[in-house]
């Protein structure tokens, strides 16, 4: 089985594709997108779909997780981390792809079967190994929202 996670955040979006074969989970892809700085709303939603999609289309996922932002206190925030969750539910939707979303207090240990104050991001770190560039919190959430699906 293989998943996509996004997190979409101010600047850029995260993905991580995670596959499961057995009991082994590896990562297969990760990276950070910055989103271009001179678009208007409309053009960075066009923009936004031609991304997702040939994310979708190249790695043929079994599902796709999302981190769902909870605290927005501006515009830019909304157009560039709420709107690009509307376009990713559309790009599964048109490609019969299940999406599910997870919050920050979703995201802990206890999916693993650790206790919830374990740090969940060592464990993604002993588990999947260390992959940098930008293997970052933001990062890390992208990857074990898809880890969770599997």
């Amino acid at each position: 089985m293989k998943n996509i996670g996004f997190n979409f955040t101010t600047n850029d979006f995260r993905y991580c594709v995670i596959e499961k074969d057995g009991d082994n989970v590896a990562l297969l892809d990760k990276n950070k997108i910055v989103y271009p700085k001179a678009l208007d709303v409309t053009s960075m939603s066009g923009w936004l779909e031609t991304q997702i999609c040939l994310l979708l289309d190249n790695h043929n996922p079994n599902q796709v997780g999302y981190k769902l932002p909870l605290v927005l206190k501006s515009t830019k925030p909304i157009q560039n981390s709420l709107f690009p969750l509307g376009i990713l539910n559309l790009c599964c939707h048109k490609r019969n792809i299940s999406a599910s979303h997870f919050t920050s207090q979703g995201i802990n240990a206890t999916k693993f079967g650790l206790a919830k104050k374990d740090d969940v991001y060592k464990y993604v770190d002993d588990n999947l190994g260390m992959h940098p560039p930008y293997w970052d919190k933001p990062t890390k959430d992208a990857a074990l929202v898809a880890w969770f699906l599997l």
